[in-house]
Order: structure tokens, then C-alpha cells, then sequence
């Protein structure tokens, strides 16, 4: 669990500026409404209530300033290396003593107090964690709660826009859709062997576009690269993390803010998880053949062996026993079934 990455919105710039407001304003109003640990700060006991708010107002601004300064560092250096929740703790205790270390310096030589520099910070090094565990935990259980909500959205959002209908679990223990156009319904379509020479890897439609013409996809296809092509894939960092042969690639498969990889090594199909987007993939690969048959799985073409209709509905085939079906949904049928089409040998 320590050496998980924490989540991006730990550090992005809206929580930071939300969490450094909330912390300020409660830590404010806590040491002056309740005067938590008299005596252990300086001595209030001769103080006003006036002075009191004056002084906590300027060691609590101080404390708020080395948090901003501490998370804008934050914030670069998870950005080119992600940070995990043990790094993230250590960070923590690294703030606890600079604030108290910064406090210390504030009672001992602004506000005067008496006593010796080392047992000030000593005391602050114990009761400033006291002050900022509540509203640090309050921060992140509120950044949770948002992140999940925002996810739910964006979840509803997307069975939407998609029209997405309750998917059963098939026999190959794949989520699908299972109603299919009209003209595809109740047939055996079978079509093997189906790229010829003079096409390969040529991009398909997008769904619910008109299938090109002929003239127009050979010109597309004699204008892609060959199959033996480096395909290069970048994380959303735009670090390069795996190199491949075009012809080695099976699928891409989506998988929340990951996508996975399976591809060929010498005899054997294996699998590279991605910091991606499916969305990004496809933009990337449509121009290599790569054609998108369901909203989590997005195929090589070139390694498709047949598109076959099952009973629970139409899947593409590897031809290799030791690979999934990819299964085909009602929104991506007709530019797939438009795609085998225009790649057939006549």
C-alpha cells in the first residue's frame, strides 16, 4: 500500500488552493475559540483576546505560506515523478517540522517569549501535528468523495452518450452488448482469409460513417506503412515505455485510466499495462489499421484471422488458441462489418 502512487487530485492545483484555505480558516478559528494547550504555545494567560488573534493570525499565515510553497514543489516533482503514499507521509512530517521550526523562531524572538528556543520547537514539533490532523483529514476525505463523484459523472455521461443497453456476460466471460443490426441478425458471417496483399492495415470508418470507396481506400492503404513498422507507446507523461513491430500488436484493451497491451514475444502473447487513454490509442493507431470494435477493446486488423457470429452475437477471431475473442458491440457493427467488407479478396 505505501509504495502505491497516491492519486493525481492529491496534487493537483484546485485541491491544494481548497486544502491550504480550509486548513488556514480552521486552524485559525480552533486555536482562538478554544485556546487549545495554554501554556505550551506562550503564555496567553496575560494576553487579550486582540492579541491573541493577532499573534495566531501571523504564526498560522506564516504555517499556511511553507505549506503553499511546500505543495507548488509538491505538485512539479510528483508531476515528473510520481510520488507513492510513503513518499507522501515522509513529506508530511518533512512540512511538521519546518512549521514548527518557522513558529519557534516567530514566539521566541518576535513575540519574546522566555523560555529556550529547543523546548518551544520541541513542543511545536508535538502540537502543530495536533492542530493539522483534523482539517488535513476532513481536506482529503472531502478530495475522495469529490474524485469518486466526478467519476460516477463521468461514467453516467459516457453510457449516454453511448446509449449503452445492460450487458449480460457471455459464454467467453466478456461484458457485451447483444443486439445487433438488422441486417447482420440470425446470420452465419464468416470471413477468413480476408486481407489481400494490396491492403494492409488500412484505417476503418468511424462508426456510423458511409463505407469508403474503393478508389479511396486503396489509395489510404498504399499510403500506410508496413507491417514490420516501430510503433512507440508513450504514457501520459509522454515517456516512452514500450516499442513494438506493428505485425506483433493483437488488441488494446481499456481498463479505467490504463490500457493494456497484448501483444506477440517470440512464441508467447503477453501483456504491458499503459498510463492512457483508449481515446488517445485509437487517434494514434486508426492510421495502422487498428480499428475500434467495442468501447473497451481496440484491434489490429491485420492479425484478425474471421468475424464470426456466435449466439450470444458477433466476435473477432485470432485464429490462436491461446487468445480471447474480441467481442463486437451494436455501436462499432457496421464499421467493422463495413471494414472486412472493403478488406476482402473478391
Amino acid at each position: 500500500m505505501l509504495h502505491k502512487n497516491i492519486p493525481e487530485y492529491f496534487t493537483s492545483r484546485e485541491n491544494i488552493i481548497s486544502h491550504l484555505i480550509f486548513v488556514f480558516l480552521f486552524s485559525l478559528l480552533f486555536v482562538n475559540i478554544f485556546t487549545p494547550f495554554q501554556g505550551a504555545w506562550y503564555n496567553i494567560q496575560h494576553y487579550s483576546r486582540g492579541r491573541l488573534f493577532t499573534d495566531t493570525l501571523a504564526i498560522v499565515s506564516g504555517g499556511t505560506m511553507v505549506l503553499l510553497i511546500s505543495r507548488a514543489i509538491m505538485n512539479k516533482v510528483h508531476k515528473n515523478s510520481s510520488l507513492n503514499y510513503l513518499q507522501y507521509v515522509f513529506w508530511l512530517i518533512v512540512e511538521i517540522f519546518v512549521i514548527a521550526f518557522l513558529y519557534a523562531i516567530i514566539v521566541h524572538f518576535v513575540v519574546k517569549d522566555t523560555r529556550n528556543f529547543s523546548e518551544i520547537f520541541t513542543r511545536a514539533v508535538f502540537y502543530v501535528p495536533s492542530i493539522l490532523i483534523i482539517p488535513t483529514v476532513i481536506s482529503h476525505l472531502y478530495m475522495d468523495t469529490k474524485h469518486k463523484d466526478e467519476k460516477i459523472s463521468e461514467l453516467e455521461s459516457r453510457k449516454s452518450a453511448e446509449e449503452v443497453s445492460p450487458t449480460p456476460q457471455n459464454e467467453h466471460g466478456t461484458p457485451e452488448d447483444i443486439s445487433f443490426s438488422g441486417d447482420f441478425a440470425g446470420e452465419e458471417f464468416v470471413l477468413d482469409n480476408h486481407i489481400t496483399p494490396a491492403n494492409p492495415g488500412k484505417a476503418g470508418p468511424a462508426a456510423g460513417t458511409p463505407s469508403p470507396e474503393p478508389e479511396q481506400a486503396e489509395k489510404t492503404a498504399e499510403s500506410t506503412p508496413p507491417g514490420n513498422k516501430i510503433i512507440n507507446f508513450f504514457d501520459e507523461k509522454e515517456e516512452l515505455q514500450l516499442s513494438l513491430r506493428l505485425d506483433d500488436i493483437y488488441f488494446i484493451e481499456s481498463a479505467e485510466n490504463y490500457v493494456k497491451i497484448h501483444y506477440r514475444n517470440k512464441e508467447n502473447t503477453e501483456r504491458f499495462t499503459l498510463r492512457s487513454s483508449m481515446k488517445k490509442q485509437q487517434e494514434k493507431l486508426e492510421k495502422y489499421g487498428f480499428i475500434r470494435c467495442h468501447r473497451s477493446y481496440l484491434v489490429n486488423f491485420e492479425n484478425i484471422a474471421l468475424l464470426r457470429k456466435d449466439k450470444d452475437g458477433p466476435y473477432l477471431d485470432f485464429g490462436a488458441p491461446n487468445l480471447p475473442q474480441i467481442p463486437v458491440s451494436k455501436t462499432y457493427l457496421d464499421s467493422v462489418t463495413a471494414y472486412f467488407i472493403n478488406n476482402s479478396d473478391n
